[in-house]
């Protein structure tokens, strides 16, 4: 990976640009530090400012992830499934529906896809920190503030998917899960700031907006979800302990939780396994779970549906005002001097 990175930096052919603005937001370390959430962040900002913004990802998890693939508000979801464009791609889809999706694992070529179809103004790539083929205009990384950097050794030996001095490349740095930071986190993440300068680095944390009933029935607030009793919880995340500390943190009492591993392709056994734990009482599960739930007890177990909740969760950037400067120069028109050249 050293290698492979200073290859890149000597020898400019290796990368191409493209004649918009690529925005990359990445992570360091294998799991998840919230890319998908923070592209949700950033394609509403833009998307508040008239700008027409195209999503480019590999689509984890879906089938012939090489080959190109093009979702718009119009592709008909009867014909998405998690399976075949991958769970973030799909939760991203339904969540924000006006949002360009391109799966493409030659990013170039999706990138190129997207701008002769859709004619955007800028790219958010996601989870594309490594990918260094696609130049980009800004990199920002994504980083989980309970697991940092481990043992700060590359795969297999650690979590960490190119050298630690990679920080270097990253325009700002975002401490993802700050309100359940690691126990000695300041001195953990102390080295962060030899690669990056301290105005470069942000915390954010989770915050849930509402819960949505999984047959479609109307959403509820965090009192009336109280009020619904004891509730049990499921998840495939890289961290499911954070979000069942964070739905007890809001107050709600758990009985019970259940853990699956994280872009878990779930089966008939498993939904069995979920309505035995959960019984009567409602079952809290994530956005990106849920589309995979639901499809499945669709065709197995319509008695889910009913008492599936789905945890609706945004991002919280402490000093968002500073934070959301970064991206202004992008607001203004196209190629304009303002906007930072792309680099691998």
């Amino acid at each position: 990976m050293a290698g492979r990175n200073t290859l890149y930096e000597l020898i400019p052919s290796l990368s191409e640009a493209v004649e918009i603005p690529v925005i990359c937001v990445g992570n360091l370390s294998t799991g998840g530090t919230g890319k998908t959430p923070m592209v949700a962040y950033l394609f509403d900002y833009f998307d508040k400012h008239d700008l027409k913004v195209a999503i480019l990802s590999r689509g984890y998890g879906r089938k012939e992830s090489m080959n190109p693939q093009i979702i718009t508000r119009n592709s008909t979801l009867d014909h998405l499934a998690a399976q075949q464009i991958g769970d973030e791609a799909l939760m991203l889809h339904q969540q924000i529906p006006d949002a360009a999706l391109i799966l493409d694992g030659d990013r170039i070529r999706g990138a190129t896809a997207a701008i002769k179809q859709l004619a955007p103004d800028l790219i958010l790539m996601d989870d594309g920190f490594q990918h260094r083929r696609l130049r980009r205009n800004f990199n920002l990384l994504m980083i989980d503030s309970q697991k940092l950097f481990g043992n700060r050794r590359q795969l297999p030996a650690g979590p960490l998917r190119e050298p630690f001095n990679a920080l270097k490349r990253a325009d700002a740095v975002v401490l993802n899960k700050f309100d359940q930071r690691h126990p000695h986190f300041y001195q953990e993440s102390a080295e962060l700031l030899n690669h990056i300068s301290p105005e470069k680095v942000f915390c954010s944390s989770y915050h849930f907006r509402q819960f949505t009933a999984a047959d479609g029935s109307g959403s509820s607030s965090l009192d009336e979800i109280k009020n619904l009793g004891p509730l049990c919880a499921c998840s495939g995340l890289a961290n499911n302990n954070y979000f069942f500390a964070q739905l007890k943190g809001l107050g709600l009492k758990l009985e019970e939780t259940c853990s699956f591993n994280d872009h878990h392709n779930y089966s008939a056994s498993d939904i069995k396994r979920l309505m035995n734990m959960s019984g009567p009482r409602p079952l809290i599960t994530t956005a990106k779970d849920a589309v995979k739930l639901k499809a499945l007890a669709e065709t197995k177990e319509k008695a889910l549906l009913k008492q599936l909740w789905v945890a609706e969760i945004g991002l919280k950037i402490e000093n968002e005002s500073k934070f959301l400067k970064l991206f202004e120069p992008f607001l203004t028109p196209k190629n304009q001097p303002t906007i930072k050249p792309a680099r691998p």
